[in-house]
């Protein structure tokens, strides 16, 4: 949640006491400790400050802290649509969307989504460059899409990088370099889906020179970060020998790990691959399984410190170069 300056302080008219509640109350939700949050929000809810309404809103549909409980969130998030909050307009566009606690409505999302995006919300435009993009409640523009993505800094919001790269390939592989800054952006502030993006990339060679090695390396990122589809797609690779030699026990071992987070096609995956599979390679399989978890999950390094720290070094080595003598 973005912190509150200085100026709302005075804006609000609000007595110290206040002022530290609320901040004590943003500082406990930021570290999800909902109940504490709750507790400090309340009184300035009921008191009318529409920021402490929003997040009683989003705890209560959410649960948070406290038994979900639509209704109420609903009875505080018009409370603070009342006074024009751009992070309850984009909040209402999203229950719309999907209809929680209200019928679902395409159209009024979009009426929420855009009320919120004109004041800069960051949530709002993302929606709303998704609307465009898929054509859901608007006719599909992905002109306008991509307007309202490149509007959202990609710190506050990296999924939106992500999404601009797949716009970029759905039009065509013209756009591939495009699709990739976007990605390479996307993955560096922390969206783990863009690494995979990338590893498919690089992997396929589609539209782009084919990199095995550096595909690897951006799934096994994303899957020593937990991120099932990468873990999946190393599963595959090493089951079927795509590209890299065959290796069914480290297939198995990836797979396995999907399948641990409800990864559903994992678990069809290795239903099929066990069929194939030895007892040993079984073995070896248990024995991968562990050697992820002790040397891989949370231990692998991101391609792009990698690629930063060889051109320093490169840089270095080209400083220490004693500089050319000219001849006569």
């Amino acid at each position: 949640m973005k912190k509150l300056g200085a100026v709302i302080l005075l804006s609000t008219m609000w007595t110290l006491p206040l002022w530290a509640d609320f901040v004590s109350g943003d500082e406990a939700f930021e570290n999800k400790r909902y109940s504490e949050a709750i507790q400090h929000f309340r009184p300035l809810a009921d008191a009318g400050d529409f920021r402490s309404q929003y997040y009683m809103a989003y705890m209560y549909l959410n649960g948070y802290g406290t038994a979900k409980n639509d209704q109420l969130g609903l009875a505080y998030l018009r409370k603070s649509l009342d006074q024009d909050y751009h992070a309850a307009q984009a909040l209402m566009g999203f229950l719309y969307s999907q209809g929680i606690g209200v019928p679902k409505d395409h159209k009024k999302a979009i009426e929420f989504y855009q009320k919120a995006a004109e004041k800069g919300n960051t949530s709002a435009l993302l929606n709303l460059g998704l609307a465009y993009y898929e054509g859901d409640g608007v006719p599909r523009n992905l002109a306008k899409a991509i307007e309202l993505l490149k509007k959202i800094p990609i710190q506050q919001q990296p999924s939106a990088g992500r999404y601009l790269g797949d716009i970029y390939l759905a039009q065509d592989f013209d756009n591939i370099d495009k699709a990739i800054a976007a990605y390479r952006e996307a993955a560096k502030a922390g969206d783990l889906a863009s690494y995979t993006a990338l590893a498919d990339i690089y992997m396929q060679g589609n539209g782009a020179e084919q990199d095995v090695e550096r595909a690897l390396k951006y799934y096994l990122y994303g899957a020593s970060q937990g991120y099932a589809p990468a873990q999946y797609a190393l599963g595959i690779i090493y089951a079927n020998g795509k590209n890299v030699s065959r290796d069914p026990a480290l297939g198995h071992a990836w797979l396995s790990w999907a399948m641990n987070q409800n990864y559903s096609p994992a678990n069809m995956a290795l239903t099929q691959l066990k069929t194939e599979m030895t007892l040993t390679e079984l073995d070896r399989a248990r024995q991968e399984f562990i050697g992820i978890q002790q040397r891989v999950l949370n231990k692998v390094t991101s391609p792009f410190e990698e690629e930063q720290r060889i051109l320093e070094e490169q840089l270095a080595q080209q400083q220490a170069k004693p500089p050319r003598r000219r001849r006569r």
